[in-house]
């Protein structure tokens, strides 16, 4: 082969004396071309060493070697780069690149959805913590692009998914084990229509397992506001100020159990003889934080992520599913 670097379709239909229309056809639709003509367009395509771009030829020379991972502005970098972490390792080993797209407004998603799977530069997509709308998942099904969410179940794309009111659970029931009362609550207010919003069913897991433990969780003890750190400290603070402060916190983040820990230690208040502190994540950062938390397999579902693409690129007519992980209770220092 004598692999002549740039080659073209062109190239190909000038050496092989065929038109352009007819390598066309040699690589989409080979069976109606004749067996002659095909065989001495591939002999020349092999002798070119050209190779198709984009979406043009037979699936197996489809492939660009890129997927797209759309995630939401809101999704704090820790977790989104463990994620990416998990998915990297997956298409490393495949020789895959991946193009991060970051979506900070509905119409920038929508624009991305309804451009990127006709652009052919990207083999698939991962959408993480990103709700679609129906008529755009099927338009987005159709296309005919594989797809994969993470943290969102769709009837129209395989999905990766954690149990968000489980992990919720775990935490209050490790509290009423312990005899804490009262139990406080660190979560999230309102975030954008398009970007998801765990804080309602991790908020509802714990407040089912205080209330099966006999303690339940006072409106006065809930505290909801921006995702961020420094925001996080202060609502902590403003709890343990109460004339009787908290004797436990679930954060339904890690990085606002780190807020929590921080305004626990400003006001001198020991961690965890004082007040016992929950996150959810188990971000890398967790254990240097000794903190206990929840953890959902941040890098796992990357990874899963990946490799349920990878099967779908391989085999567009694969079953659609949903893989649910485990969550679990990471015991450290702060319970």
């Amino acid at each position: 082969m004598t692999n002549r670097q740039g080659s073209t379709i062109y190239d190909v239909a000038k050496t092989a004396e065929v038109s352009i229309s007819t390598v066309s056809r040699c690589l989409n639709s080979p069976s109606k071309v004749n067996p002659e003509t095909l065989e001495r367009v591939q002999a020349v395509i092999h002798q070119l060493g050209y190779i198709p771009h984009g979406n043009t030829g037979p699936k197996r020379h489809r492939h660009v070697g890129r997927i797209g991972v759309f995630s939401s502005y809101f999704i704090p970098a820790p977790s989104m780069t463990q994620r990416l972490q998990g998915a990297a390792q997956v298409l490393h080993s495949s020789h895959t690149e991946m193009i991060v797209y970051t979506v900070d407004s509905p119409d920038q998603l929508e624009e991305y959805l309804n451009s990127v799977p006709f652009t052919k530069r990207v083999d698939g997509l991962i959408l993480i913590s990103l709700r679609i709308t129906e008529p755009t998942a099927k338009r987005l099904a159709e296309s005919g692009l594989p797809v994969v969410t993470v943290e969102y179940d769709t009837p129209f794309f395989p999905s990766i998914t954690a149990d968000n009111f489980r992990g919720g659970e775990l935490a209050g029931s490790h509290f009423v084990s312990r005899g804490y009362a009262p139990c406080a609550y660190l979560g999230q207010s309102e975030v954008p229509l398009y970007s998801l919003h765990p804080n309602d069913e991790r908020q509802r897991g714990y407040e089912s397992a205080l209330a099966s433990g006999g303690t339940g969780l006072d409106p006065g003890y809930i505290r909801l506001g921006e995702f961020d750190y420094q925001r996080s400290r202060e609502l902590a603070g403003e709890l343990f100020d109460l004339p009787v402060p908290p004797r436990a916190l679930f954060a339904m983040s890690d990085l606002q159990a780190y807020g929590a820990i921080k305004a626990a230690r400003e006001r001198g208040m020991r961690i965890p003889e004082d007040v016992a502190i929950i996150g959810f994540d188990d971000l890398e950062s967790a254990e240097y934080m000794e903190l206990s938390t929840v953890s959902q397999g941040l890098s796992e579902s990357g990874r899963l992520a990946a490799e349920s693409l990878n099967a779908r690129i391989a085999d567009p007519h694969r079953a659609v599913g949903n893989i649910s992980l485990d969550v679990s209770l990471v015991h450290r220092g702060t319970t």
